[in-house]
């Protein structure tokens, strides 16, 4: 009885607590569940939170952020028991339960995608000493930036940078329309007292019907406009040069967008008076800003190159975005869709196998479906290329022809353009800094920069399979031009040193996985480069990782998705092949094969060279302060077992020629002794045979996972397909190829 007595009065007890306490503790264990995940001072999280409850949000983006922040998506990697997402539960996942923390997430999607973490940081922390009460600012800059960034990641798939792009835009086309110059800091960044004088005042005008805040001039006005867009459009009005532009439903904050007073931005707080003479409260004046190209700003996928070209022309002060867009286009198809890849090395030079893409090009890696491909990938990031096509020469020549005319080289301010090879790199001024700055703030240098990394990163994306909700920072440098235009211009201009600067699938491969945030690590001496890389708001990794094997259709992709790297509990930056130590550096070096596993005759198709199984495995690791995970191939076949480096399968692949198809029976022996030929039979084991004169033939014809793995960047292969085994060796000796990889008929065929 003493037993059941106690239940009752427990029960009692907790039906007698208050709702009010009841929904503390929910509050509480919601919180300390997200911050869990993440990581986050829980004091930070709630001091952010009350930033957000001094604002108000409406509009389009407030009606989307609950369902932004609280997504759990997931994308396992069964084979490493990886995952790619976001945790259920998380910090944003907290924040998305109230309206505070949803206004408070808008607002560091923008602070995000302008500052870096620590700039991010004391912001708040000046922001929360103008509105907060001093016993409600207990949290350092540092907790308050990675509150920031979490809450930045998650919602990173509004695309604040083509918000950004797009109200740029629609100002500079007013000004372009009224027949007026366009003003070239529409879209520069404030400085962080600029931006925490503005959203002081935005607060106080939001709280406070009487107020209005008056924002005119054209400095920082689009990138200022773009943030109150995003956080509350119903409270904003614009005007430009006296006309009404916009109009909310509320006069909070009105913008005046004009030229008339310089191109200074001025900010006043003014107070509603029944008297026609306007108090003043506040005033703040934007002199100087950030004039170039923010790299901190982050875009979706779809237009992410149209709208970071709209922002560049918008610095500059030029129209004509379409024509720039086509040429650019243009020009990446061409080089795409170019029969052989001498655009991206010297055919008549000598180079390391893994330099060298396929004998056909691009078109061999892009798949069979290669024309759709790269018209359907280019509409959605820039914009549909044209249905014929120049020669690469002649599409490049027409670039720099279209750029000239949409920014003509009278606009140069540092002279050092108007010689007129304005991407020959050797003319760069670098060496002298009197010329060198000049030619860093020239308009004309720094379009053609900027032309120049959206041209290398479209050519990226055709490779890119991107999902729903991701998003990339912009990368785009101020002082240097991507390597894809300087061998490009070397190569078309015959420059002295064009012979010695190439292109391969292991640049292509790192700039790929870069896309997503570059690391200081992987340019370490002895340290491999990623498999798969993790930061932000995305991860990417090659579709092999997932399924490593030779597909059908086979095509080389990427994926692109949306979250961060999850192994176990935690999150990592980055994936990268286990790492032989310095005395067994050829460790993941497999042997050549000694002996042919195949007396006599070679019949196919033959299975004869399959593994049995391929277990890959993840650890944990800490490199140079970040986390990153190990990744190790074990490969059994019988009673034997090797290691292997997965990277260099996959760049194998990058490198692997097709057979071309023959008429004759693809299951026609081939007899070895005929010809006085070395050739073996090999397996996944030792794919290669020994000696310079030799051939190994992979006996790997019904296994598509086995063909992968015979794949390697080191030396030349050549994929079988639809060719009988005869005529492979023989194209095999015409090309030099040490391998030839027994593949299944159907798998490979090029639409012409």
């Amino acid at each position: 009885m003493s037993g059941e007595n106690g239940g009752v009065a427990a029960q009692a007890d907790i039906l007698g607590i208050p709702g009010a306490a009841l929904n503390t503790i929910g509050f509480a264990q919601g919180l300390l569940r997200a911050v869990s995940a993440d990581n986050a001072n829980p004091n930070a999280v709630i001091q952010v939170q009350q930033i957000g409850s001094c604002f108000q949000s409406n509009g389009p983006w407030a009606a989307k952020i609950p369902d932004v922040l609280s997504r759990a998506s997931c994308v396992r990697l069964e084979r490493l028991s990886a995952w790619v997402g976001w945790a259920k539960d998380d910090t944003p996942a907290f924040m998305s339960q109230t309206t505070g923390g949803q206004t408070a997430a808008l607002l560091c999607c923008a602070l995000g995608s302008l500052y870096s973490k620590s700039r991010c940081g004391l912001l708040l922390y000046d922001l929360c000493r103008d509105i907060l009460p001093a016993d409600r600012q207990l949290s350092s800059p540092t907790q308050l930036g990675d509150v920031c960034m979490l809450l930045e990641r998650k919602s990173a798939c509004l695309g604040f940078g083509n918000h950004l792009a797009l109200q740029v835009t629609r100002l500079r086309q007013c000004f372009f329309e009224a027949g007026l110059d366009v003003p070239r800091d529409l879209a520069d960044t404030p400085a962080e007292e600029d931006l925490n004088n503005f959203l002081s005042g935005v607060c106080s005008a939001l709280q406070d019907e009487s107020l209005i805040l008056q924002v005119s001039g054209t400095r920082c006005v689009g990138t200022l406009l773009a943030l109150t867009l995003a956080m509350c459009p119903e409270d904003v009005s614009v005007r430009i040069n006296r006309e009404v532009f916009m109009s909310g439903l509320r006069d909070n904050i009105i913008f005046s967008v004009t030229t008339e007073d310089g191109s200074s931005t001025q900010i006043h707080l003014e107070t509603k008076l029944e008297i026609k003479k306007a108090g003043f409260l506040k005033r703040h004046i934007i002199a100087d800003s950030q004039h170039k190209r923010n790299e901190e700003l982050r875009f979706t996928c779809d237009g992410i190159f149209s709208s970071q070209l709209d922002l560049s022309l918008s610095m500059v002060g030029a129209d004509s975005s379409q024509p720039l867009k086509l040429a650019i286009s243009n020009f990446v198809a061409s080089i795409a869709m170019e029969p052989t890849a001498d655009c991206f090395y010297n055919s008549n030079t000598t180079y390391e196998r893994e330099r060298l893409f396929p004998t056909q090009g691009l078109k061999v890696i892009l798949g069979p479906t290669y024309r759709q491909t790269i018209s359907q990938r280019l509409e959605k990031v820039l914009c549909c290329p044209s249905d014929a096509l120049q020669s690469p020469k002649e599409a490049f020549n027409r670039l720099q022809n279209t750029l000239r005319v949409v920014l003509p080289l009278k606009n140069c301010t540092c002279s050092s353009c108007k010689i007129g090879k304005i991407w020959d790199v050797t003319r760069h001024p670098k060496s002298h800094l009197n010329a060198y700055l000049p030619w860093i703030h020239c308009p004309v240098s720094r379009l053609w920069r900027d032309v120049a990394q959206i041209t290398q990163a479209s050519l990226l994306f055709l490779f890119l399979q991107y999902s729903l909700n991701t998003s990339l920072r912009s990368h785009i440098g101020d002082d240097t031009y991507p390597y894809l235009i300087d061998v490009i211009w070397s190569r078309f201009n015959e420059s002295h040193d064009h012979k010695y600067k190439s292109i391969g699938p292991s640049w292509l491969h790192n700039h790929i996985i870069y896309l997503v945030g570059d690391f200081e690590l992987f340019y370490g001496e002895n340290i491999p480069a990623a498999i798969c890389n993790s930061s932000g708001a995305s991860t990417i990794y090659p579709a092999t990782l997932e399924v490593p094997e030779i597909s059908s259709p086979w095509a080389v992709q990427y994926e692109l998705v949306d979250g961060r790297l999850h192994y176990q509990a935690d999150s990592y930056d980055f994936i990268i092949p286990v790492m032989p130590g310095i005395k067994a550096s050829k460790a993941l070096t497999r042997p050549k094969a000694k002996r042919s596993i195949s007396k006599g005759v070679i019949t196919v198709p033959s299975g004869l060279g399959e593994h049995s199984s391929l277990i890959m495995t993840l650890r944990p690791a800490l490199m140079q302060r970040s986390q990153a995970l190990l990744l190790r191939c074990q490969i059994k076949q019988g009673n034997g077992t090797i290691e292997a480096n997965f990277l260099d399968m996959h760049l194998g692949l990058m490198c692997l020629n097709p057979a071309d198809s023959c008429d004759h029976d693809l299951s026609t022996p081939f007899d070895p002794t005929k010809d006085n030929l070395i050739i073996k039979a090999t397996s996944v084991m030792e794919p290669v045979a020994p000696g310079k004169s030799s051939i190994g033939v992979t006996l790997t014809h019904r296994n598509r996972e086995s063909q992968f793995l015979c794949c390697s960047k080191t030396v030349p292969q050549l994929y079988q397909g639809d060719c009988c085994l005869p005529c492979a060796v023989a194209q095999a000796m015409r090309e030099n190829c040490k391998v030839v990889i027994g593949g299944s008929p159907g798998m490979y065929l090029i639409y012409r």
